[in-house]
């Protein structure tokens, strides 16, 4: 959970209040670690890959498709905003 709330720059705090939410659609099921039972596990229930996956769809139907070298490009100028938020983070 502490891995998702970094990566999503949500206080862990508002994380699981989400988390929550969608264990009450029954789009995500938690459990504890096995190796570490500190840490709790979420993954998504059926239901929710099958939204996931619809939701995934709809958006990319939104967007154009990337030219030649545009989604290396994408990729590496994502890289670089990831990088710069998390030391951004660390100040």
């Amino acid at each position: 959970m502490t891995a998702i709330a970094e990566a999503a720059f949500l206080p862990p705090p508002t994380l699981t209040k989400l988390v929550d939410q969608l264990v009450d659609q029954n789009l995500v099921h938690r459990r504890v670690d096995p190796f570490d039972r500190r840490r709790v596990l979420a993954h998504l229930t059926p239901r929710g890959r099958e939204y996931w996956q619809r939701l995934d769809r709809a958006v990319r139907a939104g967007w154009q498709p990337l030219g030649e070298g545009e989604d290396e490009l994408l990729r590496s100028l994502l890289d670089r905003l990831a990088a710069t938020l998390a030391e951004s983070a660390r100040v």
